[in-house]
């Protein structure tokens, strides 16, 4: 009983120590996080050069703290005796080198968005980017994530996976560099909770992430989102069609604002004006809060909605939908 005391105290002398800093002679090191590197790879190194003694607290740490899709690539000075705290404020601020690139990708964008994009930021900074190569890894490229393995279609695959934010690249990156990063962030993004909350509601990863989709797509703003989310819901439930304008919209390749009765009636898996439930795959790339509004619908009564003005009017019928159009 004694010697489990004893090992007790040392464990949790060694783990606040570490978390703390100090008990070390603080020497300087120097670590490289390269491009593409994981919170897990990052744990690793800091391991393995004795900053840190334990690499999955640190992970732990810095996940709850919200550090850990925020790494900056490169070179980082640190000390042995630096704490969690100290060592994550240092990783995470320390200043890009010039000729990386930095891309923004907006909340809603497509993968063939993206991809242009991308290639614009790295042609401005005199580098190569090969739109044809970064599609082909995004149909055909093997990916070690667990949601990728799930996905049953043949055809835009990563659609809805390159999670929207803003990212810096090393001047050297490839094309699978920057998809392999977008989907560690989605990864992050998409944690335990989240996923625990799709399968209570009876979604796949897949399908989760393609109603999300469609409620960024279909809100007017981040405020409406989960009202828009209760309707949808509510179609699904009572096996109505979706009857979505923007799944017509990622079929034609462009936003029309008004759609034909002939557009509507297109033959095709993403078509949800001919279909039940959802299309085969996400149209585009929710952020969080089109995520969270999917997740976590308001409770509505509501089936319908129209864009008045700028704003969307919801209806529990048919004849008040009908009549929003005069407002």
């Amino acid at each position: 009983m004694l010697t489990a005391i004893i090992v007790a105290v040392f464990f949790i002398k060694s783990v606040s120590e570490d978390i703390l800093g100090g008990g070390k002679a603080g020497d300087t090191i120097t670590i490289e996080i390269p491009q593409g590197a994981t919170a897990g790879e990052i744990a690793k190194s800091l391991s393995q050069n004795k900053i840190i003694q334990y690499p999955l607290l640190f992970r732990l740490y810095t996940r709850l703290g919200g550090k850990s899709g925020s790494f900056q690539l490169g070179i980082h000075q640190l000390r042995s005796d630096m704490s969690y705290r100290e060592i994550a404020k240092e990783i995470c601020e320390i200043s890009v080198p010039s000729s990386s690139v930095t891309v923004t990708i907006p909340e809603g964008s497509e993968i063939k968005d993206i991809a242009s994009k991308t290639e614009a930021a790295f042609i401005q900074k005199g580098l190569s980017f090969d739109t044809a190569v970064f599609l082909s890894e995004c149909e055909k490229g093997e990916f070690d994530y667990p949601f990728i393995k799930e996905i049953k279609r043949k055809e835009n695959r990563l659609e809805g996976y390159l999670f929207p934010a803003t990212y810096t690249f090393s001047k050297d990156a490839t094309e699978r560099d920057v998809i392999t990063l977008m989907l560690e962030k989605f990864s992050e993004v998409f944690n335990e909770d989240r996923k625990a909350r799709a399968k209570e509601l009876g979604f796949t990863t897949d399908g989760l992430l393609t109603l999300a989709s469609i409620i960024e797509r279909e809100g007017a703003s981040t405020a409406e989102f989960k009202t828009v989310s209760s309707v949808f819901h509510n179609r699904i439930n009572k096996n109505m069609k979706l009857e979505s304008c923007a799944t017509v919209q990622y079929i034609l390749g462009e936003r029309k604002e008004i759609l034909s009765n002939a557009e509507t009636r297109i033959k095709s898996p993403y078509n949800t004006y001919l279909i039940f439930g959802l299309p085969v795959g996400p149209i585009a790339s929710p952020g969080e809060a089109a995520i969270d509004a999917a997740l976590y619908p308001d409770a509505t009564d509501y089936l319908y909605f129209r864009l008045v003005n700028g704003k969307h009017v919801f209806s529990k019928t048919f004849r008040e939908h009908q009549q929003a159009g005069d407002i």
